[in-house]
């Protein structure tokens, strides 16, 4: 939107309960935005990386030992980590003693370069770029904010070690995960495990409804629930990405709505990329609380298959009924599509 700024979706992003990762360089936005630490929460900067000490570009692996005091949940459960750097600017300089003492007290100073030993040192080059605290990483006091100068995206399997074909052939049943995996499956695990929010469900294009746009908490169709709008809170999270999936549409999708819309098939008011949740689905028709997803092939991938499986479970666990087509069903068989859907819109009938 105009006059938004960076700093202002990163700090909506956060207030919204989400997790925030920079790496070398977004470690660096991060402090220089004030992010990081962000002890005063004002975001002010009180910390700054500069050039490093040994006055050049450092590109070398290294070990870093985690705070046993952090609360983030990247770092949960791990004690050090080997990944390489790759900069010239990571030297963390902090600003005062009261700054210095503060950081440490709350346990934000989260990663630190360690010797062969494991113990935080500051002796080069195990220590790189000479930063204050050792410190290779620093996390916000709500630990969702969490930046590094190391690269951890560059060790996710053992092959991406210079030294995996001696570590191989001295431990053939060593694991051929990186350190650097360790960090993200952390956090996939922690959102994955976080409490499902409430499922408001705002309109999408097509006929308005007045009782969402109210702001209906939820209303009755026949004997079942259909959960609708919370206009406050999920519908500005999500609109955006449904009018954006409305103007990109598929040509699968478009040619399924061009026979859905404006009530063309039995007089059933559909509406597409509509918000449910945490979920926009393809085409809804709340009347008759019918669900239509058009897939395509990244739909018959292992991983993608099982999201969907838990998708529609969620979905139908809140009283909706959900049809898949593939791309090709759609494109090249629209009228037997057509004829399942009528014959669901039958089946799933509700008398107001």
């Amino acid at each position: 939107a105009a006059g938004r700024t960076l700093l202002d979706d990163i700090k909506d992003f956060i207030a919204n309960g989400k997790f925030v990762l920079g790496i070398c360089n977004g470690f660096q936005v991060l402090v220089k935005l004030g992010l990081l630490p962000n002890l005063s929460g004002a975001v002010t900067p009180e910390v700054t990386l500069t050039h490093n000490a040994s006055g050049r570009y450092e590109d070398r692996w290294v070990t870093l030992k985690v705070n046993p005091e952090s609360n983030s949940p990247f770092l949960k459960g791990l004690d050090t980590l080997e990944v390489p750097v790759r900069h010239g600017e990571g030297r963390l300089i902090i600003k005062d003693a009261a700054t210095l003492a503060a950081i440490e007290e709350q346990g934000l100073n989260c990663l630190s370069y360690a010797d062969f030993d494991g113990s935080p040192t500051d002796v080069y080059p195990h220590n790189p770029n000479g930063a204050a605290l050792n410190c290779a990483g620093l996390t916000d006091p709500t630990g969702q904010v969490f930046g590094l100068m190391p690269h951890p995206e560059a060790f996710l399997s053992l092959y991406n070690h210079p030294d995996w074909a001696r570590r191989k052939r001295a431990t053939p049943s060593i694991s051929e995960e990186g350190d650097g995996l360790k960090l993200f499956r952390n956090i996939v695990e922690h959102v994955a495990s976080l409490p499902h929010p409430p499922t408001p469900s705002p309109g999408g294009e097509g006929e308005p409804d007045g009782r969402a746009a109210a702001g209906e908490a939820q209303q009755e169709i026949g004997s079942r629930p259909r959960l609708t709008a919370d206009k406050k809170l999920w519908y500005e999270r999500l609109k955006t990405f449904s009018g954006q999936m409305r103007r990109e549409s598929t040509p699968a999708e478009d040619a399924l709505w061009q026979a859905l819309r404006n009530r063309q098939l039995n007089d059933a008011k559909f509406r597409r990329q509509h918000v449910i949740g945490r979920f926009i689905v393809d085409f809804i028709c709340t009347q008759h609380n019918l669900i239509v997803e058009v897939d395509g092939e990244v739909h018959d991938e292992a991983g993608q298959a099982k999201y969907d499986t838990g998708r529609t479970y969620e979905l139908e666990g809140v009283g909706y009924h959900v049809l898949r087509f593939t791309n090709g069903q759609v494109l090249h068989h629209l009228p037997t599509v057509l004829q399942k859907i009528s014959a669901a819109l039958l089946l799933h009938s509700i008398k107001n």
